[in-house]
């Protein structure tokens, strides 16, 4: 005779892959529905996770309530359609029916036939997850192989980047389209439709945003401001405010922040190139597969370098320090004494701001050095620095190198395309392969795009020194030197960083004492 006191629940889920591929709920609840009725269960609620996976470590809303029920005594079976349905993961399978089973909860699968209170149904319930567990992880590397081969054809993988769209403008239905787009509702871009082209709106906020960065240096935070306020004419007159992308049917665009510029500011997508990261858990773009793209480059290669060497630059200084203003002394770190060697630190004394030497402050020493006020020892370097910066010339012959680089690669090009096409033998282009070679390899080292962009932020941030404010000038000259020595009122000795090595010359050299 059939128990039919026991209490029932069913539970169903699909996967967003499995939505699309036709696999039902309904279905699912049919046969949950039909089982409980030939077991005479009485079957109590259903819960159910639509377009989650399975996977290990997946965030599934009903089943956690359903475990929490289940703890709580509200039922006493869980019924499912498979197997996968409940876990793909064995050991996570497991761990789920042994929280059951410790709460004196049942379990049954209908296309497996399996009652979780036999022997031989726990026999079964551990092959079928091994093999289910096989089955995700083959799935696993099925997508890897996918995504790589994607990358590797110049495809991109994941939502359509910012700045660009499929060009399908007679039938887009992407949310910055109608009254968005200039060319919505026009004729289809003739394309491949698995190939993007340029968005006309967003590849415009693109280069915008590469051009407030690297020409005025503002901070990730202050250039989504500046593209919110930011206005854009359409061909038709019509002005258009940018937003983001946003995700369809997760969520719609919207105001630019901070996050999403600095996602921008490092995707290397945006010169052409597709990047393919082999352990999905790995960040550094060093460590990604690069393969060239089949999109077009919104900005150039030395724009993209010139904006990350930047960013490695600048150091970020806190603005506040345990909820009240810090006070930011920009000399900090570079200053030295010229007669020990010991840094100086920034004091304030009647709210006049000082360098002292540590060897003082700390009593660890008898040096002879006084402080110094700090807006007159800041002012000096900075007026050394500008009129360094200031060499008739120099940013002419830093235009010259970049130009040079761009009309070598240019001719390795047309030397690479004319060996492909057969009109140049192989010997010659080995010649001309070794003749580039030779000369770019030394000017790509100088990285004179990065020189150029670092020369006109440090220009036109001294041409205002005065109105800087100390955060911004000790990012300033953190970027600029590594060291300041200065005995009594007099610089004695200064060390620039190796990004500013190239602008001062071939006139570096030290003193006697070694400084």
């Amino acid at each position: 005779m059939k128990n039919t006191s026991l209490r029932a629940v069913g539970y169903k889920r699909v996967s967003m892959k499995e939505q699309v591929d036709g696999h039902s709920l309904d279905a699912q609840e049919a046969n949950i529905r039909q089982y409980a009725e030939n077991q005479e269960w009485q079957l109590t609620k259903f819960y159910t996770d639509a377009g989650i996976s399975a996977k290990k470590g997946s965030h599934r809303p009903a089943l956690e309530m359903l475990l929490n029920d289940a703890q709580a005594g509200l039922f006493d079976i869980v019924i499912v359609d498979k197997i996968d349905r409940f876990y793909r993961h064995l050991s996570s399978l497991l761990t789920a029916l042994e929280k059951l089973n410790s709460w004196q909860v049942s379990f049954a699968s209908v296309q497996e036939r399996l009652d979780f209170t036999t022997v031989w149904g726990k026999l079964t319930l551990t092959v079928l997850g091994t093999l289910a567990e096989i089955y995700i992880d083959n799935l696993r590397q099925e997508t890897r192989k996918g995504k790589k081969q994607r990358a590797r054809n110049g495809l991109w993988n994941g939502n359509i980047p910012y700045g660009y769209c499929r060009g399908n403008c007679s039938s887009c239905k992407e949310a910055n389209g109608v009254n968005y787009c200039p060319n919505f509702g026009s004729k289809d871009i003739d394309n491949d439709p698995r190939q993007l082209i340029l968005h006309p709106v967003e590849s415009q906020v693109v280069r915008h945003i590469y051009q407030l960065y690297l020409e005025e240096n503002i901070s990730d935070a202050r250039i989504a401001r500046r593209i919110q306020e930011l206005e854009i004419s359409l061909p038709n007159g019509k002005i258009v405010l940018p937003r983001t992308k946003g995700i369809p049917n997760r969520y719609a665009p919207g105001p630019f922040k901070k996050d999403y510029v600095r996602t921008i500011l490092t995707n290397i997508f945006y010169t052409g190139i597709v990047a393919y990261a082999a352990q999905a858990k790995k960040r550094d773009r060093n460590s990604h597969l690069l393969f060239p793209g089949r999109h077009p480059a919104i900005i150039s290669p030395e724009k993209f370098e010139a904006t990350q060497e930047l960013r490695k630059l600048l150091v970020r200084t806190r603005q506040f320090k345990h909820g009240h203003p810090s006070r930011v002394y920009p000399l900090t770190g570079i200053l030295y004494c010229g007669y020990c060697g010991s840094p100086f630190r920034g004091s304030t004394a009647r709210e006049t701001k000082y360098y002292r030497d540590s060897s003082r402050i700390d009593h660890y020493g008898n040096c002879q050095q006084k402080s110094l006020k700090a807006t007159e020892i800041e002012s000096r370097i900075a007026v050394w620095l500008e009129k360094k910066l200031s060499v008739p010339g120099l940013e002419d012959e830093l235009n010259i190198q970049a130009k040079l680089v761009i009309k070598l690669q240019d001719r390795y090009t047309r030397a690479k395309e004319l060996y492909l096409s057969g009109e140049l033998n192989r010997e010659s282009f080995q010649t001309e392969k070794q003749h580039y070679e030779s000369l770019i390899t030394p000017l790509q080292k100088k990285k004179t795009s990065v020189t150029i962009a670092l020369l006109k932020n440090t220009q036109s941030q001294l041409a205002v020194w005065k109105n800087l404010s100390n955060t911004k000038r000790k990012r300033l000259l953190q970027l600029s030197l590594e060291a300041v020595f200065v005995r009594d009122n007099a610089l004695v000795a200064i060390q620039p960083t190796v990004a500013l090595l190239p602008l001062l010359g071939e006139g570096c050299k030290s003193g006697p004492d070694g400084i």
